[in-house]
């Protein structure tokens, strides 16, 4: 990857709206409501929210979308599963021909906008594409979807964290076609980006110091892109130079971030600050990376007990990197569970001949092939959940079928 890589996110900004109507009718209506309201690249296609999900798992997605659940035998399911390839902050209205208030509450349980029943006529359409844009639906829920935030972190320094966390990045946003942004946390040592041969822009230390410059532009600015998918946000700040996070601007941009991304996954410093804190209170995931050693059992244990105090919603992962780089010298794994008093969840083998070039080249290790690799992807198969669990609606369709 060059360095030269075209840094424009906002090149990248999302269409306005886009419709997958079964019906010319109400693909007609959506025409002209799109042109009344001036919206401007508004698509209208022939299909239905199973032609949605499959679009969007690779494209993306609209401000807005509309999505025709008349033929879906599972509407709920099929929205469950449109939630999972949506990005965050994506307004949902829902037509079908069910004329039904049990079905109405059930969709805006599961995260719809607004429910329309056909006929549709220009008005109710016209209403509910202006609620959706000012937040303003009677039914629309305020806190949306948002991106989950995956905290990647050491218990001791060398074990391999920001390997563990680019390749994660990698894996979520190239096997999954997620949007992805990699926070390195660390403005002065940390490596995210030259892990991945991209130069960080100037601009993140302003926003981790200053909670009044975060806003969407700002980040624009700020992001650089490795991929369609996949962004990072990182620093080179200068090493005799005294950075300061502010605790509350962390979260502001924490929040930002995840109304623009599927993922968050945040490279964080072995140091406690109270930034890093912030993360790890705000954390849906934390990867916690080990070697075994005796200081990172010991410190394995103290962040364990440390996350059960201060995110106990929080799901712990813990990763040992490196295992047989010292064999006579390691912990044996069943003497460092009891000695963290939980299970290890994936154990990666010292395999200099495929990590070491890959890191030095700037290439995710995880796109080199060879037993670690295949493990850094089963563990982006974890924090996402089974690619086969994300089927469960076509094998519930296809049960429901055999009744």
């Amino acid at each position: 990857m060059s360095k030269a890589l075209v840094r424009d996110v906002a090149a990248q900004e999302r269409p306005q709206l886009r419709a997958f109507v079964a019906d010319e009718e109400t693909r007609a209506v959506i025409g002209q409501v799109a042109g009344d309201l001036m919206i401007t690249g508004a698509a209208i296609h022939n299909g239905t929210v199973r032609d949605a999900i499959e679009a969007l798992g690779r494209q993306r997605s609209p401000r807005i979308l509309i999505v025709d659940i008349s033929a879906s035998e599972l509407p709920l399911s099929d929205i469950d599963e449109l939630a999972e390839v949506c990005e965050p902050g994506v307004s949902v209205i829902a037509i079908g021909e069910r004329n039904d208030v049990g079905l109405f509450r059930e969709l805006v349980h599961h995260g719809i906008t607004d429910y329309l029943v056909k006929p549709v006529t220009a008005t109710l359409l016209q209403r509910a594409l202006v609620q959706a844009v000012e937040g303003t639906a009677p039914h629309q829920r305020q806190s949306g979807r948002l991106g989950r935030i995956v905290a990647v972190l050491g218990a001791r320094g060398g074990v391999g964290a920001t390997m563990v966390a680019t390749s994660l990045a990698w894996s979520i946003a190239t096997g999954r076609h997620r949007r992805v942004v990699l926070f390195d946390l660390d403005l002065q040592f940390g490596s995210v980006a030259l892990s991945l041969d991209l130069d960080p822009v100037n601009g993140l230390r302003d926003a981790v110091e200053n909670p009044g410059r975060i806003d969407g532009l700002y980040l624009d600015r700020t992001l650089v892109r490795h991929s369609e998918t996949l962004f990072v946000l990182g620093a080179e700040e200068p090493l005799d130079d005294v950075v300061r996070a502010d605790r509350d601007a962390v979260g502001l941009l924490l929040q930002e971030l995840q109304t623009k991304f599927h993922f968050v996954v945040v490279d964080l410093p072995r140091q406690v600050s109270v930034a890093a804190q912030q993360v790890l209170q705000s954390a849906t995931n934390l990867v916690l990376v080990s070697d075994f050693s005796l200081a990172g059992m010991r410190d394995t244990m103290r962040i364990v007990q440390l996350m059960h105090a201060l995110n106990v919603g929080c799901a712990v992962t813990v990763v040992v990197n490196k295992a047989g780089e010292y064999r006579a010298g390691e912990i044996p794994r069943g003497e460092f569970e009891r000695g963290i008093g939980r299970s290890i969840d994936l154990v990666l083998p010292f395999d200099a001949r495929r990590v070491c070039p890959a890191i030095n080249s700037g290439r995710p290790v995880a796109s080199a092939g060879g037993p670690v690799a295949d493990l850094l992807r089963e563990l982006a198969d974890r924090i996402c959940g089974n690619k086969v669990a994300a089927r469960a609606g076509l094998l519930r369709r296809l049960l429901a079928g055999l009744r």
